[in-house]
């Protein structure tokens, strides 16, 4: 193969030229090209507000929801089953949550005294 040397061979035509004052009417042939049109600009701070605000009402919803569930829990318990597992009573607590409806609906209920007692209470103490 035959040594090509660059500085002292002829140089070779590729066909490709530039035509005359391209460069300087370059800029001008491109903005008439370009449409005018406008561009919607869409801030990075928008999106991020709208995923703050679905990231905050989600833990939100998520928080009261357990809240929720844990009173619905707690309601749910009836006196009886308080009771049961309530081991220090005191005869005070009783005192402060039953009325005095309560109180005769609960003697009542257990038919504590026989009707010559009742009758007897009527007629004496009260």
């Amino acid at each position: 193969m035959k040594q090509f040397d660059l500085y002292n061979d002829p140089k070779i035509d590729n066909g490709f030229r530039v035509p005359e004052n391209y460069f300087e009417q370059f800029e001008a042939k491109m903005m008439n090209q370009l449409s005018q049109k406008e561009v919607k600009v869409i801030s990075i701070f928008e999106t991020r507000k709208f995923w703050f605000s679905a990231v905050a009402a989600v833990f939100v919803i998520g928080l009261f929801t357990i809240i929720y569930l844990n009173n619905a829990k707690t309601e749910n318990i009836s006196t009886e089953e308080y009771l049961a597992c309530e081991t220090t009573i005191s005869t005070e607590d009783i005192i402060d949550n039953l009325s005095d409806d309560d109180i005769t609906a609960i003697e009542e209920s257990l038919d504590l005294y026989d009707q010559d007692t009742k009758n007897y209470a009527k007629e004496y103490l009260y």
